[in-house]
């Protein structure tokens, strides 16, 4: 898909402030942020939804949330996956978010 702009991110073609990347997967900070930590974990092949990814991205989807909150030293974290009408970018992501204070919610 040549529209997407999680598909430039991860070719490159519009700038984002990347955490890391994999052969599969591109994470970066959201720009529009609603917790300290605010990251979205991205497949670099484009997938619309849920309904289109193999199993195998999804686990390494989970292998990456997992790094993440090693490397980050995070004693908990949240994640966000919308579907169909509640995508705002019709490219599958994972929301990770991290850094609430517990009286937060």
């Amino acid at each position: 898909m040549t529209d997407c702009i999680f598909c430039k991110i991860a070719r490159k073609k519009i700038p984002a402030e990347v955490i890391t990347e994999s052969e599969d997967l591109v994470v970066f900070k959201d720009n529009q942020p609603n917790a300290p930590i605010h990251y979205l974990i991205v497949p670099k092949k484009h997938y619309e939804s849920f309904s289109d990814v193999s199993d195998d991205i999804l686990i390494k989807m989970k292998e990456m949330m997992l790094t993440l909150a090693k490397e980050k030293e995070l004693k908990a974290f949240r994640i966000v996956a919308n579907w169909g009408d509640y995508q705002a970018v019709k490219h599958l992501h994972i929301h990770f978010t991290s850094g609430f204070k517990k009286e937060d919610y």
